[in-house]
Formats: C-alpha cells, sequence, structure tokens
C-alpha cells in the first residue's frame, strides 16, 4: 500500500491484529507525548485502536497503514488506510449489552472531526485531535 507521507508523520506498514493493539496504543502514546502533546494522547490511541478494529472485523485484508501526522496549533491527525473502497456508516448507537457498533460513535465524540479519504488503493480513515 503506497500513500503519500505528510513530512514528519511517522507511518507504519502493519496488520490490524488485535493481539498488537496494545503495543500500537503504547507507541501511539509515547509518540504523542515525545511531540509534546500529552494531553492528547489517550484520545489517539483510543481512535487508533477503534480504526484498527474497523480494518480487522471489516476488512479482507488486515494489512493496513497508520499515520500520526502533527497539525497547527497542538492538534494531531491519526489516520488508518486499508485496501477496502467500502466507507464505513457510523450506525445508530448500540444498547447497552451489544459489544459492537461503538467505534466510529467513540472516533466522533473525542475528535474534533474525522473523515474517509478515498484513494487509489482502498480509503483512509482519519482522526483530528485539538
Amino acid at each position: 500500500m503506497t500513500l503519500k507521507s505528510p513530512p514528519g508523520a511517522v507511518v507504519r506498514e502493519m496488520t490490524a491484529d488485535p493481539e498488537c493493539f496494545t503495543g500500537v496504543r503504547r507507541r501511539v502514546h509515547e509518540q504523542l507525548c515525545a511531540w509534546g502533546r500529552t494531553e492528547l494522547a489517550d484520545a489517539a490511541a483510543l481512535c487508533v485502536t477503534e480504526l484498527l478494529t474497523n480494518v480487522h472485523r471489516h476488512v479482507a485484508s488486515p494489512a493496513c497503514v497508520l499515520t500520526l501526522d502533527r497539525l497547527p496549533a497542538g492538534g494531531v491527525r491519526v489516520a488508518v488506510a486499508d485496501s477496502s473502497h467500502v466507507v464505513p456508516v457510523p450506525g445508530p448507537p448500540p444498547g447497552g449489552t451489544e459489544e459492537r457498533g461503538r467505534g466510529l460513535l467513540l472516533v466522533a465524540a473525542v475528535a474534533e472531526r474525522w473523515g474517509i479519504t478515498l484513494t487509489a488503493t482502498g480509503k483512509q480513515v482519519w482522526a483530528e485531535l485539538r
């Protein structure tokens, strides 16, 4: 999967495997702290986990690309690109006992804005935090 990376961004090709999510959250947290954006680290780690979970559950190939990028005025953008052109759509809030259906709702709740960019090879789902 080839994507143009913003200068200074951290880009990592990976597999959306739930067994690696704890390590990914830790690395996201460490990177944001290194950038001086500690106050956004927990929210960014949550968004990354939810976006990776969507790849794991809804895309035929678990191969994806994680991008972390600093935004002006102290923000950060997290993005996960995958090989599917199917656009995720948040559903209605799930019932209290349902185990699925909260991912994009959580992303929307913690992000200033989020969206989907279609690419030649699939899509990139991103969230901007400030």
